[in-house]
């Protein structure tokens, strides 16, 4: 039997800011994903900024879907009453990654200390894909591509092709 750890997929990424007050001009967090990927020779096909309203948000998920394997959000997973990206995938989510969040909340306290617990940094299944969303803010959206997504993403894929 071949072990998942051995497969390897092209995967190409999608990329979504979710903010009313950013623009590409100074989306500082989504840059550094869209940079991080590019150093790892990872495809990005989609890379946008949308509002945080519920409507919005599931559209753009729903257009990157149709021409990405992964999708990840940034921004709108805090406590305001303008983080809404958690509720605007979970709405259109098959299933919950539930572990994802678990392992952001420790990585992520280690980094900011008790405030890791403002986060609802999480992850789902959407028309057979993963979407992951990640804080607004660069290093806590890097921590989570550069130490949850990338080392797993090929398990994931394989497990979503069964």
């Amino acid at each position: 039997m071949i072990s998942h750890k051995s497969h390897h997929y092209d995967l190409r990424f999608s990329i979504i800011t979710c903010s009313s007050t950013r623009t590409k001009d100074d989306d500082d967090s989504g840059k550094t994903l869209l940079e991080f990927l590019e150093k790892l020779n990872i495809p990005v096909t989609e890379y946008m900024v949308v509002r945080d309203n519920i409507s919005d948000i599931t559209a753009a998920v729903r257009k990157c879907l149709e021409n990405s394997d992964a999708v990840v959000l940034t921004g709108g997973t805090g406590i305001s009453k303008y983080d809404v990206t958690v509720h605007a995938v979970s709405a259109i989510a098959q299933k919950e990654i539930g572990g994802f969040s678990v392992q952001f909340q420790i990585l992520s306290q280690k980094e900011v200390g008790s405030s890791a617990m403002l986060s609802s940094s999480s992850a789902f299944v959407v028309e057979g894909k993963p979407v992951f969303c990640l804080p607004g803010s660069p290093g806590g959206a890097l921590l989570g591509l550069r130490d949850l997504i990338i080392p797993e993403i090929d398990h994931i894929k394989y497990e979503l092709s069964k």
